[in-house]
């Protein structure tokens, strides 16, 4: 019964239908959406418009000690959750690109989840150094975790303009809750890091060839905007800051599927790796 009705309300004319009817979706966000994690609600023509709108239904954003202490395990002991199938294309790329004495940037890296599973494939090795830039919840319990772990080469912090220089950027996951990442209405991600990485590996971001659109996101105790990327918008953005398209993955284990707009679904996420021209010295 629930596939079924998942099919009517995100993925027929009949749910595009029913959303235009007074009353149903607000319902639909009370009863059924504001319970459920991961699920998505409306479309917005921006961020701000997505925030307010997540402001009526929750607390809004990442900074939340609820969602932190699920993202980031209290007991040192316990390795990270299982990771999803796209990473190992991310962990195939890093067996390649990692040098020592390299520098990695992890932006939205939580905890240090994926800096642990690349220690735990023998990835990482002294002297090279990984910095984890996210939210204060999440860096405090970071901190707190591998300070117990006696990590030897992570670090923190909350501000990506006092990150240090690095020769690969991550960015797994995190993209599409940026307020500006692409730099439209300010500093976008590249302009705000000291110098320009000579790889960029992102995970899990969604692109759309028609458009692009904003939803909202519920993490139970928080709801977060997210944005449905243009694809041509997001390579422009990489391309004119001199990196070209490497390799791109699909994420088949991540879908969107948006209530009342079967227009906006999407099958499956992805991943791509840049590389810039030309490469740094450092690299």
């Amino acid at each position: 019964m629930k596939k079924v009705l998942k099919a009517i309300l995100m993925h027929s004319a009949m749910g595009a239908w029913l959303g235009k009817v007074p009353g149903v979706s607000r319902l639909y966000a009370r009863t059924v959406w504001y319970a459920q994690m991961n699920h998505f609600l409306g479309l917005y023509g921006s961020f701000e418009d997505a925030e307010r709108a997540a402001t009526g239904f929750n607390k809004v954003g990442w900074n939340d000690e609820g969602i932190a202490k699920v993202l980031v395990n209290e007991k040192p002991e316990e390795p990270p959750q299982v990771f999803q199938t796209s990473q190992f294309a991310v962990l195939l790329w890093l067996t390649r690109l990692l040098k020592s004495g390299h520098a990695i940037l992890d932006i939205g890296g939580a905890g240090g989840v994926f800096y642990e599973i690349c220690m735990r494939y023998g990835l990482l090795s002294a002297p090279m150094r990984w910095h984890v830039v996210d939210v204060p919840e999440m860096v405090k319990r970071g901190i707190a975790r591998h300070q117990q772990l006696k990590s030897p080469m992570i670090s923190f912090g909350t501000d990506l303009v006092e990150a240090p220089a690095s020769n690969i950027m991550l960015m797994l996951g995190v993209m599409q809750y940026l307020p500006d990442p692409l730099g439209e209405k300010g500093p976008g991600i590249l302009e705000s890091v000291q110098t320009l990485p000579s790889h960029i590996l992102i995970n899990k971001v969604p692109l759309m060839d028609d458009g692009e659109a904003w939803t909202i996101q519920n993490h139970v105790t928080s709801a977060m905007p997210y944005r449905l990327f243009s694809r041509r918008k997001f390579m422009d953005y990489f391309e004119a800051h001199g990196y070209r398209l490497r390799d791109r993955w699909i994420v088949p284990e991540l879908s969107i599927d948006i209530p009342f707009h079967p227009e906006r679904t999407v099958p499956f996420l992805e991943g791509v790796h840049f590389e810039r021209h030309p490469v740094a010295a450092t690299a």
